[in-house]
């Protein structure tokens, strides 16, 4: 079966700011209830497009070679399990039978390829989401479960729709590039370059859980994990990932060698306000909430 509404916010991560079954999703200036399979979601998102042999060639260049041993076969492994398919079929097209069958289900391919690569991404991540909710961040310091969630992370910052569009949008312009094309099949490729380095990085960066028991809820977005040190317009030189898991969770993984900019005992409620403005500005066009007026004041 073809699974054609594709998320690129985790429906399951978004249930936290739901209120029996349903949140409140800002769009273009009005505010409404929603079920969380109705928001941050299009019809074939990730569905892999037909790559022509430039396409190929322009990931090769911009990913995969570049990359480190570990990193290349992380990314050739990937480009031919999404890709191997069709190019097997356009190749031997002459010689196979019952063509339509094999079409049919290359279409299924195509549309679920990525959609399930997501989905096995977030399935790992699931424990340690539980965890984060309790207040455990002990997974941090056990290697494979920091693999994990550094993966998810980067994942879920590159898959976005904003940023999807604003990278194609911007290589177009300045490079004469399209992305469009393979955007897609390249942004896991550059999540797990990000990942890998906040790996080995890991015990210089603090990962810390920002408790907020003011009476301004955390809000998040359809970009709902944000380079606080980033503006969205210029390519970052410096990272600090914050992530709100609920109205009263945040995560926050600061930059190398630095201390939390917040924490749970002086959390106030004007830096909440902050924190979600930051969320404003970082979104593509949804914001969600647990209510109405946690919207409203960031809505202004």
């Amino acid at each position: 079966m073809k699974k054609r509404r594709q998320h690129h916010v985790w429906q399951h991560y978004l249930k936290s700011w739901t209120v029996d079954d349903l949140l409140y999703c800002l769009r273009d200036g009005a505010i409404f209830a929603t079920g969380t399979n109705s928001v941050a979601v299009d019809r074939d998102f990730y569905k892999l497009q037909k790559l022509t042999d430039d396409d190929l060639a322009l990931i090769k260049m911009l990913v995969i070679d570049p990359g480190n041993r570990l990193a290349k076969r992380h990314h050739e492994d990937l480009l031919v399990n999404l890709v191997g398919p069709a190019r097997f079929v356009e190749q031997n097209r002459h010689r196979l039978n019952n063509l339509d069958k094999i079409e049919e289900l290359l279409d299924v391919h195509q549309t679920n390829a990525l959609e399930d690569y997501h989905s096995g991404v977030e399935n790992r991540f699931l424990p340690l989401l539980d965890m984060i909710l309790a207040g455990d961040l002990s997974f941090y310091e056990i290697d494979a479960q920091c693999i994990t969630f550094l993966h998810f992370i980067c994942m879920q910052t590159m898959r976005t729709k904003g940023v999807k569009e604003r990278t194609i949008d911007r290589v177009k312009r300045h490079n004469g590039k399209e992305l469009a094309r393979i955007w897609d099949i390249m942004s896991p490729m550059f999540a797990f370059n990000i990942g890998m380095s906040l790996f080995l990085e890991r015990k210089q960066r603090k990962l810390v859980l920002l408790d907020n028991n003011t009476n301004t809820p955390f809000i998040t977005g359809d970009q709902p994990i944000i380079n606080l040190r980033g503006d969205g317009v210029r390519p970052p030189t410096e990272l600090c990932f914050y992530y709100p898991v609920s109205p009263r969770s945040a995560l926050l993984l600061t930059e190398a060698n630095e201390q939390p900019a917040f924490s749970s005992a002086s959390l106030t409620a004007a830096q909440v306000g902050e924190l979600n403005q930051e969320m404003l500005r970082a979104s593509h066009n949804q914001l969600f909430g647990q209510s109405k007026d946690s919207l409203l004041l960031v809505k202004g």
